[in-house]
C-alpha cells in the first residue's frame, strides 16, 4: 500500500517540476492535459488516503469484536 502512495506522489512531484520547469516546449493542449492529469493523480492520492483510512479504522474495530 506505502508503495502505491509513494508511487503518486512522486508522479505528482515528477509532475509539477515538469510544468515549472519543462524539458521541451509543449503546446496549449498537452500544457492543459498535464494539468488534468496531475488532478486527477492528486484525486486518486486523496481517495486512496480516505479509504485507506477507513479501511484501517474498520480493521481494527472488527479486531476489537
Amino acid at each position: 500500500m506505502e508503495n502505491y502512495r509513494k508511487s503518486l506522489t512522486d508522479s505528482i512531484e515528477d509532475n509539477k517540476i515538469e510544468m515549472l520547469s519543462p524539458s521541451r516546449e509543449y503546446t496549449n493542449e498537452e500544457i492543459i492535459w498535464m494539468r488534468g492529469y496531475n488532478q486527477a493523480l492528486q484525486d486518486m492520492l486523496e481517495d486512496f488516503d480516505n479509504d485507506f483510512e477507513n479501511f484501517v479504522n474498520e480493521l481494527i474495530k472488527a479486531q476489537l469484536n
